[in-house]
């Protein structure tokens, strides 16, 4: 006979944990957007860097990388992708020498008549697979969720260091409770189920 709550918790331990779940499905939607670029000569990142600057153009190198959510390699790397293929360069900065921005090239700046409409086309192709099985309600709300992932949680090293941390901070106040002595002299015999009184 099966105790109460227990097919609920089956049901919770083969639910596949958050970041499987999200790495999945971009896995899936990074085909999508490969496919939909097929015919365009560029790629999913590529495209993702490149929107940055039509919000923003002349970004210095380092910021482009933040907004790109992106490491200082891979935002390297894929810059000199687009400035081969002539649709940024790199300039330096008047004022401060160290810093390299990146502007548009005028095929770059163009780029986005033909590729902003194309977005829009893909992502309401994305919103209506996912309407039959989800209200805009939620759909909305799962926005906000992926967003505030985005904005919140560091890179992947910075975001086990906080969380060892965390769980380093919860086990040294777990262990202060849990000390064989307290404060008032208590013996706390861990096979027993009361503490031995200390003498009078």
């Amino acid at each position: 006979m099966e105790r109460e709550g227990q097919p609920h918790k089956e049901e919770e331990e083969r639910e596949e944990p958050l970041g499987f779940a999200l790495g999945a499905a971009a896995r899936k939607l990074a085909k999508f957007y490969a496919q939909a670029l097929a015919d365009q000569s560029l790629t999913p990142s590529q495209l993702f860097l490149l929107r940055q600057l039509w919000l923003e153009d002349g970004l210095p190198l380092r910021d482009l990388g933040v907004r790109a959510q992106l490491d200082a390699t891979s935002t390297t790397w894929l810059v000199d992708q687009l400035e081969h293929a002539g649709l940024v360069e790199r300039k330096r900065n008047s004022p401060d020498r160290r810093i390299v921005r990146v502007w548009l090239t005028e095929t770059g700046r163009s780029s986005q008549d033909k590729l902003i409409p194309a977005l829009a086309r893909w992502e309401n192709a994305l919103y209506q697979e996912l309407l039959p099985h989800h209200a805009p309600e939620e759909i909305a709300t799962f926005r906000r969720v992926l967003t505030t992932l985005i904005n919140t949680l560091p890179e992947g090293d910075d975001l086990w260091k906080q969380l060892s941390t965390s769980w380093d901070t919860q086990l040294d106040r777990l262990r202060s409770l849990t000390e064989t002595t307290d404060k008032k002299g208590w013996h706390i015999d861990h096979g027993a189920n009361t503490p031995d009184w200390p003498n009078p």
